[in-house]
């Protein structure tokens, strides 16, 4: 086995904190998953890993997703007209 991490586990990480945050509280969910998918992406990137590249690019698309469906998130960063009533 190598040493070193791979990204993977991060990415996997973050993407079970982004579907959290889309089916739950995502103004809690969605800024973790985001944090970790920033620690899983340099991981992978500084490795060249593609396995890992690639989990984290799925980690990225589902925390864009949870920002885009919560309100709360979208009014903290100042797009509320994309809220819907």
């Amino acid at each position: 086995m190598k040493g070193g991490g791979t990204g993977i586990l991060a990415g996997c990480i973050s993407c079970v904190l982004a579907v959290l945050g889309i089916l739950t509280i995502g103004f809690v969910f969605v800024p973790l998953a985001a944090i970790v998918a920033i620690f899983g992406s340099l991981k992978a990137l500084g490795n060249l890993n593609l396995g890992g590249i690639g989990v984290n690019i799925l980690a990225w698309v589902l925390t864009i997703v949870g920002l885009i469906s919560s309100p709360v998130l979208l009014s903290i960063i100042g797009v509320s007209s994309m809220v819907v009533d």
